[in-house]
């Protein structure tokens, strides 16, 4: 009876002490989770050129020194028009009247008019009776605005625009790209870089292209961009004293990059100059960044979001099944 007595005992000690364990564990996975969420940010950019010649002339550029390369794992951002096809969102036709759709002619809505062309859109969008994908291969699916990585969003949520309209009419720069998109913030390791590109087309290449790398610094408290840039002059006459190269677009880049791009050009043209940006900078949150350079410029905003829950359906809808 004793020795029964003694294993009830150990039994419920054993039981308590196990309980602990399993209720310190339960705790740890518990943090591990909140720390674990993801973190998104929205991310705004515009690149600019500096139109003065002396400024370009400060330093020395040279071919031979030049070397520049896509980065792994290259992305492009979605646009609206990879899932529409209709004439009035295709990037490069001439009668498009929303400029927002295209990274290679960078968003810049008149405040009058921005209602204005916001309703145009929309009323486009209606009137399309049978949606079908941008490319033959792939699932057709609706873009989410609120919760897709890596998509271009509509002007009514940057932060640029009048940024960007005093860019447009100055003088001495030339706005060559726009954009704003979310995502998940990660370490260097896991980050996808963003594909970069504007300004005029020089067939197969345009004045701008590049790279722009977000991502967490080691201590997870600022927000890094690494901006690998470049902003080449064409000449349809070929600079036989230097060798400039520009490096061929990745395959990972969807084939409309390649749609954008002048093919049906009369003249080959040929870089005669390139102008290399790259700089990496620590970032604060909700805070105007400023990267400078004698022939570019980018201004960067980097503010946290947060994921809006789903919606849920109504209750009528749900007593219905």
């Amino acid at each position: 009876m004793q020795a029964n007595l003694h294993l009830q005992r150990s039994s419920v000690g054993n039981y308590r002490r196990l309980s602990g364990v399993f209720s310190i564990l339960t705790l740890l996975c518990c943090s591990q989770g909140i720390l674990a969420q993801d973190r998104w940010f929205q991310i705004e950019v515009s690149v600019f050129s500096n139109e003065s010649v002396v400024d370009r002339a400060q330093e020395s550029w040279q071919a031979d020194r030049l070397k520049l390369a896509y980065p792994d794992a290259l992305r492009r951002l979605t646009l609206l028009s990879d899932l529409l096809m209709i004439d009035a969102l295709r990037p490069n036709d001439r009668f498009a009247e929303t400029p927002e759709l295209t990274l290679t002619e960078p968003s810049i809505e008149p405040e009058s008019s921005a209602r204005e062309n916001e309703q145009s859109l929309r009323e486009a969008m209606i009137r399309i009776t049978g949606p079908r994908p941008a490319k033959n291969s792939g699932e057709f699916r609706f873009l989410d605005f609120n919760r897709d990585q890596f998509l271009q969003l509509k002007p009514a949520d940057s932060d640029f625009q009048q940024t960007n309209r005093a860019l447009a009419r100055s003088a001495d720069h030339r706005l060559l790209f726009h954009g704003l998109w979310r995502q998940v913030m990660t370490g260097v390791d896991q980050a996808t870089p963003v594909f970069v590109r504007g300004g005029l087309a020089y067939g197969e290449h345009f004045e701008l292209e590049g790279s722009l790398n977000l991502h967490f610094n080691a201590n997870q408290d600022r927000v890094v961009v690494d901006a690998d840039l470049w902003l080449s002059e064409f000449s349809v006459v070929e600079n036989l004293a230097e060798d400039w190269v520009l490096p061929t677009l990745p395959d990972t880049i969807n084939g409309l990059e390649r749609d954008n791009a002048d093919t049906s050009a009369e003249f080959v043209y040929h870089p005669v100059k390139i102008y290399h940006m790259r700089q990496s900078r620590d970032m604060r949150s909700t805070e105007f960044h400023y990267l400078d350079h004698p022939a570019l410029g980018v201004v960067i905003l980097v503010v946290p979001y947060e994921v809006p829950a789903l919606p849920q359906p109504d209750n009528e809808f749900q007593q219905d099944f």
